[in-house]
């Protein structure tokens, strides 16, 4: 019997369909499409699942590193006004004595950046910086929304970590999954709780959902060597199994918090995606792996002409797996 071809009889409703499916490998960690050379935005735009590279040259696109007195850390392209963009981070990393601050973009230029003073963000360790490029543009971050997250979704980090050892690679490109989704905040705004591995230096990079989205920002990594984060805004604080499995994740600020406290650079979708129970079936019962890697939602949205050739093309490349 060839096992790498199955038939797959499913019923929804009053109907029965057969759906010849492909048997695929269990380890998907390592699955790269064999194209990767097309352009970073197609994945959002389509609104598809992005492969890992380009999730990663997406990534990379659109986070810089912030530099200061103390070291640097890293941040977001929130926003392009003409010449002017605006920069997400966290406030700890610009927490020194001296006030000027360097952008390094993802082409390797510096711009002098300067921080947005008047931007109230009520104790949420949130910071905005703006640089002005007059012969170089740069991507703009897509925003998505935490809201649509569910403990288990794969999810990608990214940074310019603080480099201990020479092979040490300066932009870091992190896989995960989500774990902690706090419905209340912690004191500097954290809620999102993940695996990625988080170091030093990657404070105030994006944390990018399957399409590409930002869905929040780095700013805490696991195992804090001082100090106790884990206090929620009105005090309160975790019990002590909920504070273990905190201390062995990273969390990041949703970007909602962002779009909320500061309008004018950012705004996020307002709709939610629901996982409807014909897709959990989908996910549980045929072949999760698959599933598992792409987050597929089983009822899709309506695409233009250009995504759905695009999204036959990445299908097309599973296919060949």
């Amino acid at each position: 019997m060839n096992w790498r071809s199955l038939i797959l009889t499913v019923c929804f409703g009053n109907g029965l369909f057969c759906l010849p499916i492909q048997a695929l490998p269990k380890n998907f960690d390592n699955f790269k499409s064999s194209e990767t050379q097309i352009q970073v935005q197609n994945c959002t735009d389509c609104n598809d699942f992005c492969t890992i590279e380009e999730l990663k040259s997406l990534a990379k696109s659109i986070t810089v590193k912030v530099i200061s007195e103390n070291g640097w850390g890293s941040g977001i392209i929130l926003k392009r006004q003409e010449q002017i963009y605006t920069i997400v981070t966290n406030q700890h990393v610009l927490d020194t004595q001296d006030k000027s601050y360097l952008i390094q973009t993802p082409d390797g230029n510096f711009y002098e950046a300067n921080q947005i003073e008047n931007e109230g963000f009520q104790g949420n360790d949130l910071a905005l910086l703006q640089f002005r490029s007059t012969n170089s543009t740069y991507n703009v971050a897509s925003l998505g929304n935490s809201h649509t997250l569910v403990q288990g979704d794969k999810i990608f980090a990214a940074g310019f970590p603080i480099l201990e050892k020479p092979q040490d690679r300066e932009f870091l490109f992190t896989r995960g999954k989500v774990s902690i989704l706090s419905d209340k905040p912690l004191e500097k705004g954290y809620q999102v709780g993940y695996t990625n591995l988080i170091k030093k230096g990657m404070s105030g990079g994006p944390l990018l959902n399957i399409y590409g989205q930002v869905i929040g920002i780095n700013g805490m990594h696991a195992y804090p060597l001082w100090g106790n984060p884990y206090v929620y805004r009105d005090g309160e604080q975790p019990n002590i199994n909920l504070r273990q499995q905190m201390s062995h994740l990273a969390f990041a600020i949703p970007i909602e918090t962002v779009a909320k406290l500061a309008p004018q650079f950012a705004s996020v979708p307002t709709i939610k995606v629901d996982r409807t129970a014909s897709s959990k079936i989908f996910n549980y019962l045929f072949f999760p792996d698959f599933i598992d890697v792409v987050n597929w939602k089983f009822s899709p949205p309506i695409l233009p002409t250009s995504c759905i050739a695009e999204r036959r093309r990445k299908n097309q490349a599973l296919s060949e797996f």
